[in-house]
């Protein structure tokens, strides 16, 4: 699959050279918002559009709006596209556009967030039921470590919710609230008490929502945000509200670059991954323009995204993120070259029809300037297409590195034997290559990882057991609770405590 996406770009400039470059479909997208979640959909959406040439979209965004976004799918009804792709603002409300477009024939990709009803032609996008479960599983969990609190206070969650009525906001309480009865029904000794503010969707909104909570309400134990934005915007509201004591943990949803930034700088504890996968719609879409199978109902996986992963997550969607920039100027240089294509053929033609005995000078001219052009491409941005390719493929490679050394630390961490040469073993790999591939990944050697897992466990043992200071150090194989001290107040900023 090496170079597929230069090959097929560079293929596509070739055979086009001496052709028309209108695309052959239109696409009409229809958002419902413009946060940063879409943002990076429309991203992807566009990167695997390069290897589309015959296909270009219009886009639309309905900021929160049902009648907005209900006037823009009919207006791309009117405009006869030739396929349409929607994300609802809220199912029920925006179900009826969408059923309009179906039956005059114009193929309707629902994505991220479903319609009622099966009057559409293909659905790609999370099951926020199964995020409000994941929500539900870290609530309970955090609950039983906490145990039941004095004079039978309850467990206070607050819950950040998006727009009300919208699918994922829906799904996402019900899944939530239906993992935690299940959890009291399976034996949860603490009592859980859920209370919700709107967030809408927007850090701006989470903010106030919480601020105003928190002015009238005691500090809650957790806090679950329905996307990362809102968790921010929560995290910040805690920060800046005259509170004493320890902030709550906070989860958000999403798993986007401005999420996985605030887990690594520890503003919130977690969130889960719900995938936008705009390459996905825009490749089903051409599989459907093109005659192809397809699959019609695609539901994408979500999981929990902690502290110990967000940081090599991070980096991969920041290289991502660069590549994009790079792909959309090498676009913008390739549009300009067509279009100065475009121009010397219209010379080429008014100089054949009024200037027959310049035709033979004219032609050389177009020739010349056509190969220098090609030349261009194949000499500049070809290579440069290939060496982007492979910082993919490199950064797809760390965080599968990254995954098996975490396994490996968390399944030996009380091991004595645990050092370079066990660790490099474990993953088949020299001392060497050990060291340089933990110090790409995480800017530490491997030592400075083991000893950074064992501080973490250590801590979790002394926040969450009766083990005494002594025995967590014996326990995670430090040489003296002297030296585990040390070592503890050096990475966290202050001493060990036990429970």
């Amino acid at each position: 699959m090496r170079n597929i996406i230069v090959s097929i770009v560079a293929l596509c400039l070739l055979v086009t050279a001496c052709t028309s470059h209108e695309p052959q479909y239109r696409i009409g997208v229809s958002q419902c918002l413009d946060d940063a979640w879409r943002q990076k959909m429309n991203y992807e959406m566009e990167r695997e559009l390069l290897l589309h040439p015959d296909m270009a979209i219009s886009r639309r965004i309905a900021y929160g709006s049902n009648e907005l976004q209900c006037a823009q799918i009919d207006s791309f009804i009117a405009e006869r596209v030739d396929l349409l792709i929607v994300s609802p603002n809220e199912a029920e409300q925006v179900k009826p556009a969408v059923t309009r477009a179906y039956r005059v024939g114009i193929p309707v990709i629902v994505a991220d967030r479903r319609v009622t009803g099966d009057e559409w032609t293909a659905f790609i996008g999370g099951d926020n039921y199964k995020v409000g479960r994941l929500m539900a599983q870290w609530v309970t969990g955090k609950a039983t470590d906490q145990g039941v609190k004095g004079k039978g206070e309850p467990f206070r969650v607050l819950e950040v919710t998006g727009l009300p009525g919208s699918t994922p906001a829906t799904l996402r309480h019900k899944g939530m609230m239906e993992g935690i009865d299940e959890a009291k029904g399976e034996g949860l000794k603490a009592k859980v008490e859920v209370q919700s503010v709107m967030g809408r969707w927007y850090k701006e909104n989470a903010y106030e929502a919480v601020s105003a909570y928190l002015d009238s309400h005691p500090m809650p134990d957790v806090i679950v945000a329905h996307n990362d934005l809102m968790a921010i915007g929560a995290a910040e509201a805690l920060s800046a509200h005259p509170t004493k004591g320890n902030l709550p943990p906070i989860m958000g949803v999403d798993g986007i670059q401005l999420g996985l930034r605030a887990i690594v700088e520890g503003k919130i504890t977690c969130s889960a991954t719900y995938s936008s996968r705009g390459d996905m719609v825009i490749a089903t879409a051409a599989q459907i323009l093109h005659g192809e199978p397809f699959v019609r109902d695609t539901v994408l996986e979500t999981t929990m995204i902690d502290a110990s992963i967000a940081y090599p997550m991070l980096r991969q969607d920041e290289a991502i993120t660069r590549d994009l920039e790079t792909l959309h100027l090498f676009q913008t240089q390739t549009e300009s070259k067509w279009r100065q294509l475009r121009f010397d053929r219209l010379v080429l033609i008014l100089f054949v029809v009024f200037f027959f005995t310049l035709f033979i000078i004219t032609l050389a001219y177009v020739f010349i300037k056509q190969r220098k052009i090609l030349t261009e491409i194949k000499h500049d941005i070809i290579p440069q297409l290939e060496d982007m390719q492979e910082a993919i493929q490199l950064s797809k490679k760390d965080e599968a590195f990254a995954e098996r050394l975490r396994q490996v630390v968390d399944d030996y961490l009380t091991d004595p034997n645990l050092n370079v040469e066990f660790l490099g073993g474990k993953l088949q790999l020299s001392r060497t290559q050990l060291f340089r591939r933990v110090k790409t990944v995480y800017g530490k050697g491997p030592l400075d990882y083991i000893r950074e897992q064992r501080l973490i466990r250590a801590d979790q043992l002394l926040h969450t057991t009766d083990m005494t200071i002594q025995q967590v150090a014996l326990e995670l194989c430090f040489s003296s609770a002297g030296y585990f001290t040390k070592c503890y107040k050096e990475y966290f900023g202050h001493l060990p405590s036990a429970r």
